[in-house]
């Protein structure tokens, strides 16, 4: 986002102190804060490229994000500021609300950023890929309830605010999601073997009674056919995710948002439903941003 120099001027007014400090922060106690509060890892390199100070760092994440994660931060940073030292606030109030009308009110070219760089501290990556490899000796019908019931757990770690299966008239939804204030449809399954075209299009199927802008992921832990793919063809609603996918994503350490991204970007360029895991990182300088 392009910060103008008054706008600057008024989020030091607000949250510095003569000091230059950020508020009453340490840099354990800000990192901390972003981490519990905005999932935002504010001592990424990226961050720093103005200095390391706390208060240079916050400037340059702002200088670098949309709007919206914008006024998010500076609402938490305003409430911990109400809550921590009152007074203080209240002096600084027409100030904050100056700041927020200004951001409020900028283009929508101005208004443009990148993604925050978020923190996945206190991830179980090992728990969550013994559990993967667990379900393999169950039976079929168990398996499949506790597929559901993993991918629940594994949406929610990475805060992609799961709801479980719903029923409408005549069909079965195994669930929803969200993903940058997106939301999502899901369908599961755990078959002995891959995944055809006919179930593809019963999934895009109910898509299409929904909303217009509604999409879809189908999760399939055997993956899908190659015919199936061909068959089911480009330019559709439904983003496709193997067991090969999540298995390998969670070994590597690749948070599940961070692959679904990258899926909905190689969908975007191409119109292509599935990229298999080694396809999408083998170009992920392309895809992900990130070099090799």
């Amino acid at each position: 986002m392009k910060l103008k120099m008054q706008e600057l001027r008024l989020f030091n007014l607000v949250f510095e102190s003569d000091a230059g400090w950020i508020l009453d922060f340490s840099n354990r106690t800000l990192s901390a804060f972003f981490d519990e509060e905005l999932n935002i890892d504010i001592d990424d390199e990226r961050y720093q490229l103005e200095g390391t100070s706390k208060a240079k760092r916050v400037r340059c994440l702002l200088k670098q994000v949309d709007r919206e994660t914008a006024l998010r931060v500076l609402g938490a940073l305003w409430q911990h500021k109400m809550e921590s030292i009152p007074e203080q606030a209240e002096r600084s109030r027409n100030d904050y609300l100056a700041l927020i009308s200004r951001l409020e009110n900028v283009d929508k070219d101005i208004a443009k950023g990148a993604r925050p760089v978020q923190v996945w501290n206190g991830v179980d990556w090992p728990s969550l890929i013994a559990e993967m490899n667990a379900m393999k000796s169950l039976a079929p019908h168990p398996r499949g309830f506790r597929f559901e019931a993993w991918l629940a757990e594994l949406f929610a770690t990475f805060k992609l605010a799961p709801r479980s299966s719903f029923r409408n008239t005549g069909e079965q939804i195994d669930g929803s999601f969200r993903l940058n204030d997106d939301f999502y449809l899901m369908e599961a399954k755990w078959n002995q073997k891959r995944t055809p075209a006919a179930d593809l299009h019963v999934f895009e199927g109910k898509l299409s009674t929904k909303a217009k802008w509604a999409r879809g992921v189908f999760i399939s832990w055997m993956g899908f056919t190659d015919e199936g793919l061909a068959a089911f063809g480009k330019g559709k609603r439904v983003i496709c995710v193997s067991g090969y996918d999540l298995y390998h994503s969670l070994s590597h350490g690749i948070a599940l948002p961070d692959l679904l991204e990258a899926k909905l970007r190689h969908a975007a360029e191409t119109g292509e439903p599935y990229a298999e895991f080694d396809r999408l990182y083998t170009l992920k300088e392309k895809i992900l941003g990130t070099p090799e």
